[in-house]
């Protein structure tokens, strides 16, 4: 068996600490941009971001109604409710057209409540946008919790009318995301190659 030169890949810290963002952005969020980016096009009405406002840039100003930021965080930028997913009682029930939450359910110790929570809130008909991570590093300074599959993320959502799963990344942009690399050391049919069993984020829409 030939063996394999690693080269500058046998390594034990990345070459970007900062999820590849210095070079040229993010692997995983750009399949997360891609999916909500997608998923947002026929959308309008009431809009609510849960910890940020990344996706407000994405929808036209003559769709939103209301664009309202939830997070737990009171100096969260642009934060217009401050709550914990797990309870929110202060907001009425169908006060939302659209909920967009990515990447922040693996930081809950109970995201099946938190998913419920979102469900009430949510109008009927409206939708639920979420991402959660598969493969990625432990950030356990921000209290990391949990990895979901396309099973675990369906299973999660199951209180809804309509859910449609699927996944962004593959074994190479896998490796390279776990390595610090960023979008400039792929091209665009790298990162756009599907795969079933190796991917880096699960991400889901939901009808109530």
């Amino acid at each position: 068996m030939t063996g394999i030169d690693f080269g500058d890949l046998k390594r034990f810290r990345p070459f970007c600490s900062k999820r590849g963002t210095t070079r040229g952005g993010s692997i995983t969020r750009y399949y997360i941009d891609l999916f909500v980016s997608g998923e947002l096009k026929a959308t309008s009405g009431r809009y609510v971001e849960c910890g940020d406002t990344r996706y407000r840039a994405f929808v036209e100003p003559s769709q939103i109604a209301t664009y309202d930021c939830l997070d737990i965080d009171a100096d969260v930028p642009g934060l217009t409710i401050q709550a914990d997913l797990h309870d929110l009682r202060h907001i009425t029930d169908g006060s939302y057209d659209v909920v967009i939450c990515t990447q922040v359910l693996q930081y809950l110790s109970n995201a099946g409540r938190a998913v419920s929570e979102l469900h009430r809130v949510l109008a009927p008909g409206g939708k639920l946008i979420v991402t959660v991570p598969f493969i990625e590093r432990d950030f356990r300074r921000l209290g990391d919790k949990s990895r979901f599959t396309v099973e675990s993320l369906r299973l999660l959502l199951g209180g809804f009318t309509s859910v449609s799963v699927g996944t962004g990344g593959n074994l190479l942009s896998c490796i390279c995301s776990l390595l610090g690399l960023g979008l400039d050391d792929l091209t665009e049919q790298e990162l756009l190659a599907g795969d079933n069993d190796y991917y880096q984020v699960t991400l889901g829409s939901a009808i109530k």
